[in-house]
């Protein structure tokens, strides 16, 4: 699949009715409307339109809320997992040190443990509830904790909003006298949130809310009972809790029932007009339609039918030479006024969601197979490569799939390079024994936005694959005052060392570039040299050059 919210599959069904016989109906009340059948004829015409759409509005306003919890509600629980993970491996890290954690050595390790988790803020080692020393500057060491909420069941002791002399509130987590600082708001503070939907983390054996915004009542915790999921309405929230399989973590979102109610009239307000004008079996038919396109699995079926995706492609250039050497296809959804409908991260996260992914990709493949010909042709040393989700990974038919698209005329398994992600190694065996069958069939993998997951680095030695592309936010940094301005550069040393060709993603200026190229980065890609574009685009403007 190709880069890249998403909600719950919701599809409504009701039965289609002609406009044709409509048409008739509406003669037939004209002919008899001084008779009671037309007057019950009357009645059922404008009458039940009106009631589905007020029952329409208030179910749909229902489900449109539910899903919008329990989207919301996993988002932060994953988030509050992925914090966690970081925690223990960064604990796991500072048990091992072998020298003690408060020298300079010791200090200068800690730096380098929080620098290589995205969620973590400091690392550091305390003593009486001390911070004895940190990755943060020594100004903050003595700093006293205090305000442990509770301790989980795994023996680790969270203050949610702990003092580390920064100035800042930290969610600290406390394990064998070493802590692991992430800042609260990142758990609960998402893009896509909208102001009047409470959010948050709470623990799930016991404590108060370690991390959220907007309403929370510690009772909720009771009505989850042993499930893993509940929604329910309390009081004055339509409520979802969704409970961690591995920590002693829950996620909560509500929303409150005031939005319902305004929500449910915004509904009607489109709902019960369409009814009156169109009548009967025409109201409920277009309040169908209405609905379904509000269903965003739905419109993204519509689009895979009507073939609205295409693919843009930017060029991946030799840095030492300025020459194309490969274009990377990327997946895109346009208006008519060239504007994105949905972003590509979540048109995949909707499809994987609802079971669309694997349409998604055949989709994907099928433009590709018919678009990367004229491509190869001239250039034919050069290669396109395309992006698989974590679930087309784990998928046994990649493989058929992409044997098919290198037995295309024109298209060989050298003009291939499959790009992934990080997130694909949470099942390293599976990831490593597909990748394994895709470079036997002669394509070449990449690791895509490396940096920004949860793998760290081991899965390089482990996983065999050929290139490494340096995500975005690393290059961003490079050149600048930043903390993280030699992550970059630490990552091409390992990269090198293993005997992969780097790739460095989103270069936007010249000095950008020219520090990569000295320090060994053979390609990169970015509006420096080119902006994604379709394949007719890409290739006149080659030819012209």
């Amino acid at each position: 699949m190709v880069r890249a919210w998403t909600g719950s599959c919701i599809m409504l069904h009701v039965r289609s009715i002609t406009g044709a016989s409509h048409r008739e109906s509406a003669s037939r009340m004209r002919s008899r409307k001084t008779t009671p059948i037309a007057v019950a004829i009357t009645l059922l015409a404008v009458g039940l339109p009106v009631l589905a759409a007020l029952w329409l509005a208030h179910r749909e306003s229902r489900s449109e809320a539910s899903a919008q919890t329990q989207f919301m509600a996993g988002e932060v629980l994953g988030r509050a997992e992925g914090m966690a993970d970081q925690a223990m491996a960064a604990y796991r890290r500072m048990r091992a040190l072998t020298t003690p954690p408060c020298s300079d050595t010791g200090r200068q390790q800690m730096i380098a443990i929080a620098l290589d988790y995205s969620y973590l803020k400091a690392v550091g080692h305390v003593a009486d509830d001390r911070v004895e020393c940190s990755s943060f500057a020594p100004g903050g060491d003595g700093s006293r904790l205090g305000g442990f909420a509770y301790t989980s069941m795994s023996g680790v002791r969270i203050a949610p909003r702990a003092d580390l002399g920064t100035g800042k509130r930290f969610l600290v987590l406390e394990k064998d006298d070493f802590v692991a600082a992430a800042l609260p708001e990142v758990l609960v503070d998402l893009p896509f949130n909208r102001i009047h939907i409470s959010s948050g983390v709470f623990g799930r054996s016991a404590g108060p809310r370690l991390a959220g915004n907007g309403t929370f009542d510690p009772a909720w915790r009771e009505r989850l009972g042993q499930a893993h999921q509940a929604t329910f309405v309390d009081g004055d929230n339509l409520v979802t809790i969704r409970v961690s399989s591995r920590y002693d973590l829950a996620g909560y979102s509500a929303i409150p029932a005031t939005y319902l109610h305004a929500r449910a009239v915004a509904f009607a307000l489109v709902l019960v007009p369409i009814g009156l004008l169109l009548g009967g079996a025409g109201a409920l038919a277009s309040l169908y339609l209405v609905r379904k396109r509000a269903s965003l699995p739905a419109v993204l079926r519509t689009a895979l039918r009507k073939m609205e995706f295409v693919l843009h492609y930017q060029p991946i250039v030799e840095l030492a030479s300025g020459r194309m050497v490969g274009a990377e296809a990327l997946l895109r959804w346009p208006r008519h006024d060239g504007s994105q409908v949905m972003r590509p991260d979540a048109v995949i996260r909707v499809a994987e969601d609802c079971g669309l992914i694997r349409r998604l990709t055949v989709y994907v493949l099928a433009q590709l197979a018919t678009e990367a010909p004229a491509f190869i042709r001239q250039h034919p040393d050069g290669y396109i490569s395309i992006n698989l989700s974590p679930s087309d990974l784990h998928d046994e038919d990649i493989l058929e799939q992409l044997r098919q698209l290198i037995e295309t005329p024109g298209i060989a398994a050298r003009n291939l390079v499959v790009e992934i992600t990080e997130h694909s190694f949470l099942d390293p065996t599976r990831a490593s024994r597909n990748i394994t069958a895709i470079r036997a069939l002669g394509i070449r993998v990449a690791i895509d936005d490396f940096g920004t997951g949860f793998s760290g680095l081991s899965h390089l030695a482990t996983l065999k694959t050929d290139y490494l592309k340096i995500d975005k936010v690393f290059v961003d940094t490079i050149g600048t005052d930043s903390a993280t301005s030699e992550v970059a550069l630490h990552i091409v040393r390992i990269a090198h060392s293993l005997g992969l060709t780097v790739i460095a993603e989103g270069i936007e200026s010249r000095l950008q570039a020219d520090l990569l190229r000295e320090q060994g980065v053979e390609y990169a890609q970015g509006w420096l040299f080119s902006h994604a574009q379709p394949m007719e685009a890409l290739l006149r403007g080659q030819a012209a050059a």
